[in-house]
């Protein structure tokens, strides 16, 4: 609810998040962001009441990166492979949390699932998360994450929506027109339902109109005392306590401190260097949307 709070203030009606893919690289580049950590079930656990508090504040969640995104390395060609049981018993459980949760929107990866891009995948969009979930919203793609004009594979939206020197533009007027009313209606439909169901068009607590909201983006302080208290509260409580239980352990009971050395004890934190650079990242925060 803090977090859909302050987003609000912002003027912003729509996070990117929450990330829920669970771990399976140990040096996946975003882990960080990946809140599920190494276990479907805890992830299946925290992302229902993360949607739910942050959509009750008229801010969108996007749950990503769906689906296989274990890694950031070559991440526009790697493969994953991974059979149908294991998709459900191990991946697909957080996701399937989050439209249980009716969250809004999906945002489709930039990996390749079982030899298809997963912003085209047929299989894992239409039929397991369209079909078999029975998600409701829309899907959006990955920045620059589709490689076709991949809207009758279950793509609503291509992001950002323009073409760069390096990557092309597929939701073109010309390939819309491709498509069917009834197909076009689905795709809208499903945005302009889920806009209104959270209340996006209602001018009640609205600090900003699309797209002139620089002012609040950038200048307003939108956290309060009570919910820097809330994030004190959520770090302490989440540190885990190291117990030597039945002494497992190579520690003498002479033993009365551990030293821990090495630079991520006291890294610095360069706001200036990160605010020049989107993708730069820090001991305590990774880069790009996950910053």
């Amino acid at each position: 609810v803090a977090l859909g709070k302050e987003f609000r203030a912002k003027g912003a009606n729509v996070i990117l998040g929450p990330g829920v893919n669970v771990h399976r690289v140990a040096l996946g580049g975003r882990n960080a962001e990946y809140v599920s950590g190494e276990s479907a079930y805890f992830g299946s656990r925290i992302v229902q009441p993360w949607i739910e508090g942050v959509q009750s504040q008229r801010v969108l969640a996007v749950v990503k990166h769906f689906v296989g995104n274990q890694q950031e390395t070559n991440r526009n060609d790697v493969d994953s492979t991974i059979d149908q049981r294991t998709l459900w018993e191990v991946y697909y459980p957080p996701f399937e949390a989050a439209v249980k949760a009716d969250v809004a929107i999906f945002m489709c990866s930039y990996n390749l699932v079982n030899g298809v891009h997963a912003c085209g995948n047929e299989n894992t969009v239409l039929h397991d998360l369209k079909g078999t979930m029975g998600f409701k919203g829309w899907v959006q793609s990955d920045w620059w994450a589709l490689h076709s004009f991949a809207a009758e594979a279950g793509v609503d939206q291509e992001m950002p929506g323009d073409a760069t020197p390096n990557n092309g533009q597929y939701f073109t007027d010309e390939n819309l027109d491709t498509l069917s009313d009834d197909k076009i209606d689905d795709m809208v439909g499903r945005q302009l339902t889920y806009m209104m169901r959270y209340g996006l068009f209602e001018p009640e607590g609205q600090v900003c109109q699309p797209t002139d909201c620089n002012e609040s983006l950038y200048d307003t302080v939108a956290t309060n005392p009570e919910h820097q208290e809330l994030n004190k509260e959520l770090a302490t409580s989440a540190v885990m306590l190291l117990k030597n239980e039945d002494s497992v352990l190579p520690f003498k009971s002479s033993y009365k401190k551990v030293v821990l050395l090495g630079s991520a004890c006291n890294a610095s934190q360069d706001y200036e260097a990160q605010l020049a650079q989107w993708d730069l990242g820090s001991y305590y925060n990774i880069g790009g949307s996950g910053r």
